[in-house]
């Protein structure tokens, strides 16, 4: 074997990358295996390449040390596990993902979109009983109807820890106040008869990291939903500005209805490639508001239907180029710039989540804390009967707790629960206001009569 390791320093790096060859005549093999070293200070990190070398004249591949040392680096790929992401073809948690488009929860989520407020709307949402308002509509709410196998299975455990220590360890009370002993009490062995019940202090003391990572978590989701509105919104008005100078710029009204035709096929082509399988008429929109068929195929069949959109409105800017200035159609594509880089990052938000290696420590955190939590109650409520008053405490908990991370996944993926409808219809409206603008003033310039200048 021979090992070369570059040193790179004060770069801390996840492991040390070690391949190693064995060749034989007939086959070759290779292998990749992945050593990590966290938590060391002043740690330099390298690569060490360990190769063996065959001899050409033995079939069972054993190291000659004359056999020449070759570094095939470019022949051979290195299987690197990442953190953040699994292997698509190897994934065991496989689901339907129409019976997931179909489910309650997804329905719930689609049916309870962000709407804007009006002034109405904004008063009742300041009002004073707002607090009691809310607190008792628990069957409107999506999150406690999402929550409910999870506080189901924590009450069980809260069922079998009463069972266990009530009937093996401590007795039980009857409605009357009486206590019993435990009836089986010498069942088990003795060594097997322990008491299910925990000190409180460790989730006292994992609370805090706990709340740190759930506030970090809805504080990025909530990043997530912001920039999408606010790069749909800078797509939506960028367009609509862009219109309104090509209107400003040139009489070409026909022109201009290219313009907004393929404006509005942008703004629906970014909703559709951001909805997923949910959009399903968007093939029937296009249709039905672009009246050249051969470019809405040609917009259905291209590989990037967005990149696509894009290039028809560059095609319908040219279409009433001779009729403005060069200043003018440099502004209006720059314009048009600003609606593309809008684009990229919807698609950027839409595909990258937040890292998985976070979310998932935080779930795992989170589900370990209150799976552990009712072995803690038991003690806590040990005045009340049987101890069942842990049972609606920690279904309480559950809903709060798990809530929090409810609505950060809720958040994480923004564009199911913003009003994509409303914002693309009125964006085409707002287009069409425009083309009628367009043409009354062409009419009224017609049909004005020309004063002539009195005889002085």
């Amino acid at each position: 074997y021979v090992v070369a390791v570059l040193p790179k320093k004060e770069v801390l790096l996840p492991g040390i990358v070690a391949a190693a060859w064995s060749l034989d005549s007939n086959r070759s093999y290779s292998s990749a295996y992945i050593v990590r070293r966290n938590n060391m200070k002043n740690l330099q990190a390298g690569i060490g390449i360990a190769v063996l070398a065959a001899s050409s004249t033995l079939n069972c591949g054993a190291f000659s040390p004359t056999a020449p040392v070759a570094l095939r680096l470019s022949s051979t790929k290195l299987q690197v596990s990442s953190l953040n992401s699994e292997n698509k073809d190897g994934r065991e948690d496989r689901y339907d993902t129409a019976e997931l488009m179909s489910s309650e929860m997804e329905q719930a989520r689609l049916s309870n979109q962000y709407a804007r407020y009006s002034h109405d709307d904004w008063l009742r949402h300041r009002a004073s009983d707002r607090f009691f308002r809310n607190l008792f509509k628990f069957d409107k709410s999506p999150i406690v109807k999402n929550l409910l196998d999870e506080a189901a299975i924590l009450a069980a455990i809260c069922v079998g820890i009463i069972l266990w220590n009530e009937l093996l360890i401590e007795g039980w009370t009857d409605l009357n106040e009486v206590h019993h002993e435990a009836p089986l009490s010498g069942l088990f062995p003795s060594a097997l008869t322990f008491k299910l019940a925990l000190p409180t202090e460790p989730f006292f003391l994992c609370g805090g990291p706990l709340g740190l990572l759930l506030v970090f978590r809805n504080d990025c989701s909530f990043g997530r939903y912001k920039d999408a509105f606010h790069y749909w919104e800078v797509a939506c008005s960028s367009l609509g500005n862009m219109i309104l100078m090509a209107a400003s710029c040139t009489s070409n009204v026909e022109g201009v209805k290219q313009l907004s035709t393929a404006s509005w096929a942008v703004v629906r082509t970014l909703q559709h490639e951001v909805s997923g399988g949910f959009d399903t008429t968007y093939e029937k929109d296009l249709k039905k508001n672009m009246p050249d068929e051969q470019q809405v195929q040609r917009l259905l069949s291209a590989r990037n239907k967005l990149h696509r959109s894009h290039y028809n409105v560059h095609r319908a800017v040219d279409t009433f180029s001779e009729d403005i200035s060069n200043l003018d159609k440099r502004t209006i594509i720059n314009t048009f710039n600003n609606v593309a880089t809008a684009c990229a990052e919807c698609e950027r938000l839409y595909l990258t989540p937040i890292p998985l290696l976070y979310t998932r420590h935080t779930l795992k955190f989170l589900t370990l804390w209150m799976t552990f939590m009712p072995f803690a109650f038991y003690d806590v409520f040990a005045s009340s009967w049987n101890h069942t008053g842990m049972i609606p405490a920690i279904c309480i908990i559950c809903f709060l707790f798990f809530g929090i991370e409810e609505i950060a996944v809720s958040l994480e993926e923004p564009f199911s629960i913003l009003p994509l409808d409303e914002l693309v219809e009125e964006f085409q409206e707002n287009a069409q206001e425009t083309i009628e603008w367009m043409e009354e003033e062409q009419q009224v310039s017609t049909t004005k009569p020309v004063m002539k200048r009195p005889w002085v």
